[in-house]
């Protein structure tokens, strides 16, 4: 998975530079609304396709390399953050496990906003 491997190549200024964009990738109500359609989209779709399972292996697994960042940086846990990065990947993984069902490619859009530091969310910078 590039993404994971993204996460793993992460350096805790980025992740302090992530969770900056993060934050104002979602600065305004609608900003809001359209994270929580698209993360509302996500989990209908893992719920239709039975893949709860593998959607929550793969949270899990991006969580964890974002707080392994902060491990390797003596960052003291929990940290807003990498609470913030750590969650906002754990998402996308999420959406990435049904990423060829109708409707995900736009909820990944929505929620890559703020990851565009990260090569493989390139396409995302003019979102």
């Amino acid at each position: 998975m590039v993404f994971g491997q993204a996460l793993a190549e992460l350096s805790f200024d980025d992740v302090r530079s992530v969770a900056c964009d993060l934050h104002a990738a979602c600065a305004s109500t609608a900003d809001e609304v359209a994270n929580t359609r698209a993360m509302l989209t996500i989990e209908q779709t893992l719920r239709r396709t039975r893949r709860l399972h593998d959607a929550a292996l793969a949270s899990l697994a991006a969580a964890t390399k974002v707080q392994e960042v902060a491990v390797m940086a003596h960052v003291d846990l929990p940290d807003d953050d990498v609470t913030r990065v750590a969650r906002a990947a754990a998402q996308i993984a999420r959406g990435m496990v049904v990423g060829d069902h109708p409707g995900i490619d736009d909820a990944l859009h929505v929620l890559g906003r703020g990851w565009h530091r990260l090569p493989c969310f390139a396409a995302f910078r003019a979102a």
